[in-house]
């Protein structure tokens, strides 16, 4: 996941991006695909942009607003992970929990928020199983 191609800020749409990836991980073990989302928090309702992340098998993720592995414009934004669509099936008593809590499929209910700040960013994401949270 090396590639600081951006580091000053890619050009690619209406506003500079900057590099971000990381590891996503669930109570210590990376968790293995899905989608990460960054919801840019607009103060004042100007622009506000998504970026996504596809999460590969060892928990890295890169994020894409614009253009492929572009990363995301410098900002403050609420995120939410997405398991992948295999595991995203109707859970009940008897069928095996879901591998992440659902409160984090949202970016209203998963509590995550993050900076994107000018330049290379690492931003992991430990979830938890539990109401456990790092605060």
């Amino acid at each position: 996941m090396a590639g600081t191609a951006c580091m000053n800020g890619c050009s690619a749409g209406p506003e500079p991006t900057f590099p971000v990836e990381g590891v996503i991980s669930i109570d210590g073990k990376p968790l293995g695909g899905g989608t990460v989302l960054f919801e840019m928090k607009s103060p004042g309702g100007g622009d506000r942009y998504t970026a996504r992340g596809t999460i590969a098998s060892d928990g890295r993720y890169r994020l894409s607003t614009f253009a492929d592995g572009d990363g995301a414009p410098a900002g403050q934004y609420r995120v939410a992970v997405l398991p992948q669509q295999a595991k995203l099936v109707e859970y009940s008593a008897a069928a095996a929990p879901p591998p992440i809590p659902l409160s984090y499929g949202s970016v209203e209910t998963s509590g995550l928020e993050y900076v994107v700040k000018p330049g290379p960013n690492t931003i992991n994401i430990e979830l938890f199983n539990s109401d456990r949270r790092k605060s």
